[in-house]
């Protein structure tokens, strides 16, 4: 089976916010846990600073469709594409959206990973993000954490 990746960056959009951040991303995590699970979309959301960097994998078209949709999203502002691949397998096969906010890291290996990611979120690669993301899901997995809580 072939999946499609495609990871992209975003500036946050504070002005067309109506809840404070922590609000706002506990709202959006649950409607697009939400539609990733219909669509058959997995990946991963991490927030650094006030930059969203994001992982879709799964049927082109869906990943295609829901991205379309992060455009159209006023809170999400610049969306610049990263990287778009074609895979034999996800990255991470068992979420719908994996979380992680790279100020909530700090952990040495962890911390390393992110500092560069929210220092100069520009220069951010797709390798820099696949090794922050796998990271930080290796670590809460081992932790035994549960993913940021979801609110309607």
């Amino acid at each position: 089976m072939t999946i499609t990746r495609l990871s992209y960056r975003s500036r946050i959009n504070f002005s067309e916010m109506t809840l404070s951040l922590d609000e706002e991303v506990d709202r959006l995590l649950a409607v697009a846990r939400r539609n990733n699970a219909r669509d058959g979309v997995t990946g991963a959301l991490l927030l650094a600073g006030n930059t969203f960097f994001q992982i879709l994998e799964g049927d082109g078209d869906a990943v295609e469709s829901t991205y379309s949709r992060i455009v159209d999203d006023a809170r999400h502002g610049g969306c610049l594409v990263l990287d778009r691949r074609r895979d034999t397998s996800r990255l991470l096969p068992d979420l719908p959206l994996f979380f992680a906010d790279a100020l909530d890291s700090h952990e040495g290996v962890l911390s390393s990973l992110y500092i560069p990611i929210c220092q100069a979120p520009d220069l951010a690669s797709y390798d820099d993000l696949v090794s922050a993301i796998i990271f930080s899901a290796a670590r809460q997995v081992r932790q035994d954490r549960q993913p940021r809580a979801l609110s309607a």
